[in-house]
């Protein structure tokens, strides 16, 4: 299995990690076009151990596997919707499909995961995939995404420009927010313009018009634009002329994926467009397939999208994309360049049409920067904007002195130290909360009297399986599995 120049160093420091006794979930920051999907096949064929891949969606997994195959290596697949439910020394699944099954997987050994776009997965304590950690005693988790960013939301403030007002952030997935911080770091960087000098990243030739974001109003949270605003913005500024203008001014590019608003939006223009279709979300499964594989093979050169065919759609042949959906969200604008980005022997550029002002916001998506500095990971832009930890309203405003950040891997050897800081104060809590827990004493059946310290660790589990427990107890259940765990 041969990797690109881009894969060799983050193949190694997972297969690292992986080759550690025990470590805190990571990241590896993997931009579009990087070829995860490769990634993920070698290291998982490389490590001795049986792991197991998660991705977010059946379509994702079916790409992930199928690459895995292609490269000569063998895996099985756990999937609900797949219709398959095998383990192997290499398993691909979703998460839905497994997250009740955690003690199964703990009793076939199966210790360590790779999560593909992880950012995409709920960060909660009581989410489904923390849950199967917790459930099947995963020691190892590695992350690989192109966005390890969070939206939070937040309340009143002077950041939110006034008092008393809502309004969202982006947070880097290894930044304490109001739901935990899981990942505890970053391990490698592949940073964009590392992909565009070693020509794995398709040259994008970027066009604006002058669009009236005056109209566009945000939701409650601050997070993203009100569809009603988005609907009414479209419109007044005559997108549907402009997208048509722009097809037509451009014949000599093959396949050109342009993203609207809304469903009847797409329908409209597809009907109007020659050689056209639409996708949506809640399309036929079969006829979207359809769709999709006949716009790769060429018989269909425009395709009409509403909030699909973004992350990890692979069509290396695309080589012009229309912005025409306004948003506030960073990463839909990432991933919708994105597409675009991956290289093909047929394609010398790509163009990216942006009509709702999408550009003038976010920037170049090859600009697109992450650092490390005061503590923490933050992600820049064009000309140092600062696009995490700022109000989302206050994208494209914020410069910030880029001399106080290190940027890329070597930021991660400055990390290293505040995750030495976060092990130690882990560590400390970790033994306290243990020692606690081991002091509790049983008060029934043939170990009554002792410290839970004192019992056998079989007794112990077995009390943790079988034992009926109930609220006047429950104290006792807590303890229990809090020493069994620490």
């Amino acid at each position: 299995m041969e990797l690109r120049e881009n894969q060799k160093e983050p193949a190694r420091i997972a297969i690292d990690y992986f080759s550690s006794k025990k470590d805190h979930p990571a990241i590896i920051v993997a931009p579009t076009a990087f070829g995860k999907s490769v990634l993920i096949s070698y290291v998982a064929n490389s490590i001795n151990d049986k792991i197991l891949v998660i991705q977010p969606s059946k379509e994702l997994l079916e790409q992930n596997y199928n690459k895995l195959l292609l490269l000569g290596g063998e895996a099985k697949i756990f999937s609900a919707s797949m219709g398959v439910k095998e383990i192997g020394h290499i398993t691909y699944s979703t998460i839905g499909s497994i997250y009740k099954l955690g003690d199964k997987f703990k009793e076939l050994g199966i210790t360590k995961i790779i999560i593909d776009e992880c950012d995409r997965f709920a960060r909660s304590p009581d989410g489904m995939l923390r849950k199967f950690i917790k459930d099947a005693k995963i020691t190892h988790v590695l992350g690989l995404t192109a966005t390890p960013l969070k939206l939070q939301a937040m309340s009143g403030g002077f950041k939110s420009g006034k008092f008393g007002s809502n309004y969202s952030i982006l947070k880097m997935l290894t930044t304490r927010s109001g739901a935990g911080m899981f990942f505890k770091k970053i391990i490698h960087i592949t940073q964009i313009q590392e992909m565009v000098r070693l020509k794995f990243w398709t040259k994008l030739i970027y066009h604006s018009i002058d669009f009236d974001t005056s109209m566009l109003r945000y939701n409650s949270t601050g997070a993203e634009y009100t569809d009603r605003s988005i609907d009414f913005a479209f419109t007044s500024n005559n997108i549907d002329d402009r997208i048509l203008e722009s097809i037509t001014m451009y014949p000599a590019r093959k396949s050109i994926l342009v993203a609207v608003p809304n469903v009847s939006d797409a329908h409209r223009l597809a009907k109007i467009t020659h050689n056209a279709k639409a996708v949506w979300g809640e399309m036929d499964k079969k006829d979207r397939a359809n769709v999709i594989e006949q716009f790769k093979s060429g018989q269909i050169r425009v395709v009409y999208q509403v909030n699909v065919l973004s992350v990890g759609f692979d069509h290396p042949g695309l080589d012009m994309i229309i912005s025409a959906r306004p948003t506030a969200s960073l990463s839909w604008w990432y991933q919708f360049v994105g597409r675009a980005t991956r290289i093909h022997p047929d394609k010398k550029d790509a163009i990216v049409l942006d009509l709702v002002g999408n550009l003038d916001k976010f920037g170049k998506v090859e600009e697109f920067r992450y650092a490390y500095g005061k503590d923490k990971w933050n992600l820049f832009g064009e000309n140092n904007i600062l696009l995490t930890e700022t109000p989302i309203t206050e994208i494209g405003i914020n410069k910030v002195n880029i001399e106080e950040y290190h940027f890329g891997n070597e930021g991660i050897e400055f990390s290293k130290i505040k995750a030495q800081k976060i092990d130690a104060i882990d560590e400390l809590i970790n033994s306290t909360r243990k020692d606690q827990a081991g002091s509790f004493v049983l008060y029934f059946g043939k170990h009554k009297g002792k410290k839970i310290s004192q019992a056998p660790a079989h007794y112990l589990e077995w009390m943790k399986k079988e034992f009926r427990w109930s609220d006047s107890n429950k104290e006792l259940k807590e303890a229990v599995i809090n020493y069994l765990e620490l």
